[in-house]
């Protein structure tokens, strides 16, 4: 019975010392820029790229512009989950018989839909901040049409 749990401590252990390296923010596990790109490379032909939107410099001047903002979020955040199944496929497809057990190209992938989530949490922020700054100017402006909606997507149920 030892030698069967040695064998098993010894093949765990050295499992992990040839596993990926991951970069650490506060204790978090991420992915080295490096292998994000590597990650975004790899699944770029099956699963296409995204281009996340430009919020975070936005100012918006009226109602309209604000809107446009919100459905631009929207449609990002769908294209991140429809991403995000189109890696997981990918990453699937080395879960099958006669794939390479020795690829790294699964791990990159994660890496890739990692990013896509950073990026969707980012844009989500970048509006938020735009939103509260343009409903704050539009309680004191009288020139802009007032906005007391929701600055953030809703999640969950409304029971919490």
């Amino acid at each position: 019975m030892k030698i069967a749990i040695t064998t098993l401590v010894l093949a765990l252990g050295s499992g992990t010392a040839i596993a990926q390296q991951f970069a650490s923010a506060d204790g978090y596990r991420t992915c080295p820029p490096a292998q994000t790109t590597e990650g975004l490379d790899v699944v770029r032909q099956q699963c296409g790229a995204l281009t996340p939107p430009r919020l975070s410099s936005s100012g918006f001047n009226n109602l309209g512009e604000l809107r446009a903002a919100e459905s631009e979020r929207d449609v990002f955040s769908a294209a991140v989950v429809a991403y995000g199944d189109c890696v997981t496929s990918f990453i699937n497809s080395y879960r099958r018989p006669g794939a390479d057990a020795n690829s790294k190209a699964p791990d990159q992938a994660a890496c890739a839909h990692s990013w896509a989530q950073d990026q969707i949490s980012q844009s989500i922020m970048d509006y938020g901040r735009a939103c509260i700054d343009f409903s704050n100017r539009s309680m004191v402006d009288n020139t802009i049409e007032p906005w007391s909606g929701s600055c953030y997507p809703s999640v969950g149920s409304e029971n919490g």
